[in-house]
């Protein structure tokens, strides 16, 4: 029978003298020398390490070295004890001579001493491509070799016995190769073992029912039974076996798990509760136990995050399971502000894991989660992390929103409601979208758009409508368009399978059936209020518009337009505008729709043009503006700009109306109308030229059209020049205009033609002076921290906006050419002292530069280390050197492309290094900045340097 000693409580002494150990205390040591190393790995290659690095042939080595076990019993150990240490490793090799006199403490510290630890590697880390596969080939060999021993040789009381003495006593060193390896083999051991505990429990309870049968019909019949003798037998046996793995089991706990689950690599750790959560959901008729799930609710508390994730994928599905819920109630409860705590770990994927098991815990246990336990779940909806957000909707389903019993297939008001309520509670108004995204995948409810459709044209919600409102919209935008939330992290795959391609149709054509009646509707009812309608309005840019053919929906259709024109009239909004005129440009995409919406678009912005040139002509016919006239001007201002972003507004010919108003700035208008004005000119600029980089005029017409284009060009351009000159505050849409048409209007129009050369901006000296006059990155972006500490948070927010805005226009200029290259160092010289707040744009600006001139990009690195005396102490060399490093990186890996610039950067710095004193360089040192793109230069151009 299989005996262990039981290990004393503290570190295991994995190595004492226990059964299967050959011979007494006293030891030889032997010489390991080279040639036994390379023999041995002559040996591995063909045996089982060789097998297991491989992954060929593990089968077939395994029921070799089984049948050499059956043969020569110490020829085989040694092998197997051999193959342990090779795992590890180990160059160290075991002879049978050591085995029969030697403990296994002492080979293990043999094994030590030819153990290179200087490496720090060993197999079950290296992820080469020879060693990828090692773990899972340890792990295949190790259980087929106990699948194959399980009939007989595991119960021998030696092979065994001597390959758990020897794993115990490696988990025990403190070499952190055998420790890991012995701890991985020893765990996944255990495991088969397992499966070897299950199969003859299985095979018990079959013979429990034939003993049962036996004597149930002995007592009909009198004599002897032999079946029944046999059967006993059998009994006692399967008995004896199952106690003998039992023991096995208890032993590789004790010794092994119980001193490795803490160990300090958290791999191991990992390992220890992997297991353990496997044994605990296959046989939790031994493993299912406050004994041992107490180690899971200690490792819950693990520093690594990978080890709390592997505690709760332990747990996961242990509460999937009815009939071992008891086992867990007491777990439960000890551990749960534990585990309530862990849906807030700084881990999103320990954190995600975690609501899934509060989702498990409140199904099997629904009056043990209080309400402060379900709160930080409820806020997890909105979490910029979809899948946790969705892990927590999950929750909010189970918690919330459970559908209904009787209709399973449709979820009611009532729970629509609780949902709308939920949203209330959370105090997130601005966020459905988060809330839609996390409950749209798991939750029927947020796509039932008809029920929400009924609820709003009722007047059951009145005092929610808002709210409902919002979580249709997003539902219906986020079905027709798959796109999650902006902000919400997801994982980049790319284009949608065929599946998903299928159900954003689906939902489109059946969102489509619904709201193209209703939409006329629920615009005529909230038409008075604003925020309802402008989040309505975006209804119908989800749309399959060619349902309203299909469908015979053209009625529909005539009502929308029409109460689209109310809106319009009714409202001024700038967003609701610009959707409305978004909404009418994709309604012109479908060739049936934008026939039937012609007449109405054309009405529509008749009357628009119409009422900006009677507002125009009355307020600048007065001599002073009241409110009323101010809010008209804009007001009118505000609906034509909407619809000139998206709509050529040519027909209508409002050009010199809106110059007008901007040549009478500093008199009446208000600075709203102002930028309106600029808007609306430049963007009739971008549709003029358009045309013509398109040939959509007439040949004819050409001329004419680029000197009238031309004419335009230079009276914007002109007028946008005197407000900037003016210096008022608010300015920065002129600015940001202009910029963009000194780019627009820039040389690389003459690859459009030569007809439209004449419309090329060249900056004078005068024009160049004002533009950067007003854009002096350097005071108003550059500057120290402190100067904006008078200034409170949102205003901080608002004046960072404002300086990256104005650093991006810059940069624009010029990467587009309108400043020279060179102008680059204005900036890129403050790369590394902001960083933090300006590097996206700084970085960006650097690597297009050295895409358009890398010699250029050095000039002007040139530039901004122009020091007369390089001081290496300072602490603006070690920024220099920093900075170098940075720019060294943006010349890229090609060598070959890059050759002439990095030859330029040795050849310029190497002389200003050298300049100065003939015997005595001052800045010698400058040599150490070069230095950072010396990898950089090839070989040949280092003795021309």
């Amino acid at each position: 029978k299989f005996v262990f000693i039981q290990p004393k409580r503290g570190r295991p002494r994995g190595a004492g003298p226990v059964r299967g150990v050959r011979g007494g205390v006293g030891t030889r040591r032997a010489l390991l020398g080279d040639q036994q190393g390379q023999a041995l790995a002559e040996i591995d290659e063909s045996g089982l390490f060789g097998a297991v690095k491989s992954g060929r042939n593990l089968e077939p080595t395994i029921d070799q070295w089984i049948e050499e076990y059956e043969q020569n019993p110490d020829a085989a150990l040694v092998k197997l004890m051999q193959f342990f240490i090779s795992c590890c490793g180990c160059k160290g090799t075991i002879n049978a001579h050591m085995l029969s006199t030697m403990e296994y403490s002492d080979i293990i510290r043999r094994m030590t001493e030819d153990f290179d630890e200087d490496s720090g590697d060993y197999p079950l880390i290296l992820t080469g491509s020879q060693w990828k596969k090692f773990r899972t080939n340890l792990h295949t060999m190790l259980h087929g070799w106990i699948d194959k021993c399980k009939s007989s040789l595991i119960f021998d009381q030696r092979m065994m016995d001597s390959v758990i003495q020897l794993l115990t006593g490696l988990a025990d060193s403190q070499v952190r190769a055998f420790r890991h390896t012995a701890t991985y083999a020893a765990m996944k051991i255990s495991s088969a073992l397992v499966d070897v505990a299950l199969e003859l429990v299985a095979v018990k309870n079959h013979n429990a029912k034939q003993l049962e049968a036996e004597k149930a019909r002995l007592k009909q019949s009198s004599g002897t039974n032999e079946k029944l003798d046999v059967l006993l037998l059998l009994h006692f046996q399967i008995e004896e076996r199952t106690d003998d793995v039992r023991q096995m089991l208890q032993y590789i706990f004790k010794s092994v798990f119980v001193h490795r689950y803490r160990d300090v690599l958290p791999d191991t750790r990992s390992i220890c509760i992997t297991e353990l959560g496997n044994w605990m959901f296959i046989y939790p008729d031994h493993f299912l136990e406050d004994s041992y799930l107490k180690y899971i609710g200690w490792s819950l508390y693990d520093k690594v995050p990978d080890v709390r994730l592997k505690c709760i994928s332990a747990l996961l599905p242990l509460y999937e399971k009815p009939e071992v819920l008891v086992k867990l109630e007491l777990f439960t409860n000890k551990f749960k502000d534990r585990l309530v705590s862990m849906v807030l770990d700084k881990d999103n994927e320990v954190a995600m894991k975690t609501c899934q098991l509060m989702t498990s815990i409140y199904r099997v246990f629904p009056s043990l989660l209080q309400l402060k336990d379900c709160v930080p779940i409820y806020e997890l909806v909105y979490s910029n992390h979809r899948g946790l957000a969705v892990a927590a909707g999950e929750f909010l389903n189970t918690k919330v929103c459970e559908p209904s019993s009787e209709f399973p297939e449709l979820f009611n008001i009532g729970e629509l409601m609780d949902l709308i309520q939920f949203f209330i509670e959370g105090e997130c108004h601005d966020h459905a979208t988060y809330l839609v995204d996390a409950l749209i995948d798991t939750n029927p409810m947020i796509k039932d758009w008809q029920t929400m459709v009924d609820l709003l044209l009722s007047d059951e919600v009145e005092s929610c409508e808002s709210q409902l409102i919002e979580i249709l919209v997003c539902s219906v935008r986020q079905a027709a368009t798959g796109e999650p939330p902006v902000g919400r992290s997801v994982v980049k795959r790319g284009a949608p399978s065929s599946k998903e391609s299928r159900v954003l149709v689906e939902d489109r054509n059946r969102l489509s059936e619904v709201l193209i009646p209703a939409l006329p509707k629920l615009l005529q009812k909230f038409i008075a209020d604003r925020d309802k309608v402008a989040n309505l309005i975006t209804l119908p840019l989800n749309f399959q518009l060619d349902m309203y053919m299909a469908g015979r929906l053209e009625n529909h259709l005539t009502e929308l337009m029409r109460v689209i024109d109310m809106v319009v009239e009714k409202h001024a909004d700038e967003e609701m505008m610009n959707t409305v005129a978004e909404m009418i440009t994709y309604f012109s995409t479908n060739t049936s729709v934008a026939q039937h919406t012609e007449t109405y678009r054309l009405k529509l912005i008749d009357g628009l043009a119409l009422q900006l040139r009677h507002t125009v002509q009355r307020c600048m016919n007065e001599d002073q503006w009241d409110e009323e006239d101010e809010a008209a001007m804009l007001a009118a201002f505000r609906k034509i700009t909407a619809f000139a972003s998206h709509i050529d507004l040519k027909k209508w010919d409002l050009w010199d109306v809106v110059l007008h108003v901007l040549n009478n700035h500093d008199d009446k208008a208000p600075r709203d109308v102002i930028d309106k004005s600029i808007w609306f000119l430049f963007m009739q600029l971008n549709w003029d030229l358009l045309r013509l980089v398109r040939d959509q005029e007439p040949n004819k017409t050409v001329q004419f059209t680029v000197k009238k284009l031309k004419k335009r060009r230079d009276q914007f351009l002109h007028d946008v020049n005197i407000i900037l000159s003016e210096g008022a505050s608010g300015v920065e849409l002129a600015f940001q205009c202009l910029n963009d048409s000194l780019i627009l209007f820039n040389e690389e129009l003459k690859s459009h033609g030569p007809h439209l050369e004449p419309l090329i901006v060249r900056l004078d000296n005068v024009r160049s002076v004002q533009v950067l006059t007003f854009c002096d990155v350097v005071d108003n972006v550059f500057s120290s921290p402190g100067e904006d500490t008078h200034l409170d948070q949102q205003q901080q927010v608002e004046l960072m906006h404002m300086k990256r805005c104005l650093l991006s226009q810059y940069c624009k200029m010029v990467l587009h050419g309108v400043f020279p290259i060179r102008d680059a160092s204005f900036v890129l010289r403050y790369y590394c002292e902001f960083y933090t707040d300006f590097g996206d744009i700084l970085k960006q600006l650097l690597y297009k530069s050295v895409t358009r001139s890398l010699t250029d990009v050095y000039k002007s690195i040139r530039m901004i280390t122009g020091l007369e005396y390089v001081d290496p102490l300072s602490d603006a060399f070690h920024q220099l050197r920093d900075l170098a490093k940075r720019f060294a990186v943006a010349f890229g890996n090609d060598h070959l492309k890059n050759r002439e610039a990095v030859a330029v950067v040795h050849r310029d710095g190497i002389q200003f290094a050298l300049d100065g004193i003939i015997t005595k360089p001052i800045n010698i040192t400058f040599l150490e900045v070069i230095i950072e793109f010396s990898p950089k230069l090839i070989r040949q151009d280092k003795a021309a340097v």
